[in-house]
């Protein structure tokens, strides 16, 4: 019976320091300003019940092999502001600019005549570019940064080379977090709920 309650105790310590390494990495990059994460990676990778699970084994690998560590994510709000005040518009400009043989001209009429067009918002139809932008900043106000990169990433041409800093910014993010709610939240699933701490 003691031991039963020695291995329960010790059961329960372990699945705590797990949820409590995943807590401070999931804060990390959550965070409301850029943080490096590395530190709280290697927490998480020395508990025992983390080295001993396949998945947030995997889930640890895919992070540490690259950078992103290291410099952390960009937070969702300053994607949403940059995306919204800053690369939209310039996007939105080269919106009638021809995706191949491209001249100033095309540039010059492109960013005349996006200035006389109606702005488009909301879930609206069509594959031109300004339609585009407008599902991808509806999808961004209603926090779903994978849909607004999926409508941003099937552009071409100028649009796609004026998003590339954005569009990477917004993969890393997506990677991250993927990572850590894909592959870290089911470890919970493995252990007894009654012994997980509540947030």
């Amino acid at each position: 019976m003691i031991h039963d309650n020695t291995s329960y105790l010790d059961d329960n310590i372990r699945v705590h320091a797990l949820w409590s390494a995943i807590r401070a990495l999931d804060s990390a990059t959550q965070s409301s300003f850029r943080k490096p994460f590395r530190e709280e990676l290697r927490v998480l990778r020395h508990i025992t019940v983390a080295r001993e699970d396949l998945v947030v084994t995997a889930a640890l690998d895919s992070l540490e092999k690259t950078d992103v560590p290291d410099v952390g994510v960009e937070p969702f709000a300053d994607l949403s502001t940059w995306f919204i005040n800053e690369v939209s518009p310039k996007v939105s400009e080269v919106a009638l600019v021809p995706n191949e043989n491209a001249g100033v001209l095309s540039y010059i009429a492109s960013r005349i005549f996006s200035n006389l067009r109606f702005k488009r918002h909301g879930l609206v139809a069509g594959d031109d570019v300004l339609s585009v932008l407008a599902r991808a900043e509806y999808y961004l106000n209603e926090q779903d940064l994978d849909s607004a990169a999926r409508e941003l990433n099937q552009l071409k041409g100028s649009a796609k080379v004026m998003l590339h800093d954005w569009l990477e910014a917004a993969r890393r993010r997506l990677e991250v977090r993927q990572a850590l709610e894909v592959n870290l939240s089911p470890c919970w699933s493995r252990h007894d709920p009654l012994t997980m701490p509540r947030s």
